[in-house]
């Protein structure tokens, strides 16, 4: 009887110890994977446009957060208003969304401060008729051009363009057209002469032979810009830096991911944000050099848009930098 005993504790104690084995094997499986996760809620402007969702994507599809030990859920959100009241609320850790955004939340009180510099120079473009005469921004004096709405990016990135080429807004009407398949239709059907949006719209409409890009907008207004971040709220970021820090690994793994595997690139913004092959090949090529790895900001674009709040009618006076701007993960360039 002690002897039957004694082997069913031997075999018990051995199935434990393979019990555990087994699962300690499983927390590892992956390369470079940590035991602990830290959750992270992932906000994206307009999650099916290409500069803020594929960084987020690749990294979701390469593994990224997990090797880094970070679990994140993705939250897709249509515009820069509706991440910023998620993120006030608490319920979206971290946006990637435009340098505006930030700065806009900061000028009302909402703390959401630039952590990460994910592109640099605007991907927005200048699309026009494809028999159009307009080449560049300075031809749109006397002509209509859409934006998405008053106070937008949109609305700011002609703005600027029109001040670097010595234009008065006063004589160029602004019509807001809403969303970018409003937009497209209402240039096609003749209510505007031109439209401002991220370049790959200009290739959607060069595909159906009715547009074409005239000109792209950091060619007007110049490099000073800082057009995709990620941000959080100041007290989030005190809190949680080490966090911060690897989700700023996790993209810096994945934008030289992107760099290096042009054509695995190509077929996740098919897969993923529907895009056909021929314009996802364009939009890559011709976004791709304009991403930073590195995640330096660009303090000056950043002071651009605050600067520009009072005429966009967002702000009555620019906010201060340190409201909107947070150095302690990446640092400026």
């Amino acid at each position: 009887m002690t002897t039957r005993r004694t082997i069913a504790v031997s075999l018990s104690a051995a199935g434990l110890l393979l019990l555990t084995s087994a699962c300690g094997s499983s927390a590892s499986s992956a390369p470079g994977a940590t035991t602990t996760s830290a959750k992270v809620t992932l906000g994206l402007v307009q999650g099916q446009d290409y500069i803020h969702a594929m960084p987020a994507r690749v990294a979701e599809a390469q593994g990224f957060f997990a090797k880094d030990g970070l679990n994140v859920s993705i939250v897709d959100f249509h515009a820069g208003s509706d991440l910023t009241k998620a993120m006030a609320g608490g319920s979206v850790n971290v946006g990637a969304a435009t340098g505006l955004d930030s700065v806009s939340a900061a000028a009302h009180g909402v703390n959401l401060q630039t952590f990460f510099g994910v592109m640099a120079k605007s991907p927005m473009a200048l699309v026009v008729p494809t028999n159009s005469t307009i080449h560049t921004f300075a031809d749109l004096k006397g002509k209509r051009v859409a934006i998405s709405k008053v106070g937008s990016l949109t609305d700011y990135t002609v703005r600027a363009a029109l001040t670097a080429a010595n234009v008065p807004l006063t004589d160029v009407k602004e019509i807001p057209l809403g969303d970018p398949a409003s937009t497209m239709a209402g240039m096609a059907r003749g209510d505007v002469d031109a439209f401002v949006l991220p370049v790959n719209f200009g290739y959607v409409v060069e595909a159906k032979g009715t547009g074409k890009v005239a000109q792209i907008a950091s060619d007007a207004i110049g490099g000073n810009d800082q057009f995709a971040i990620l941000m959080a709220e100041q007290s989030y970021i005190a809190a949680n830096e080490a966090t911060l820090k690897k989700m700023a690994n996790v993209y810096t793994d994945a934008l030289t991911w992107m760099k290096n595997n042009k054509d695995a690139t190509v077929q996740l913004a098919v897969t993923k944000l529907g895009m056909s092959q021929p314009i996802a090949v364009k939009t890559y090529e011709a976004t791709m050099g304009n991403f930073t790895p590195d995640g330096k900001i660009n303090a000056t674009g950043m002071a651009s848009y605050a600067t520009a709040l009072p005429k966009l009618g967002i702000a009555t006076a620019a906010p201060k930098e340190a409201t909107y701007l947070n150095t302690s993960i990446t640092g400026t360039n």
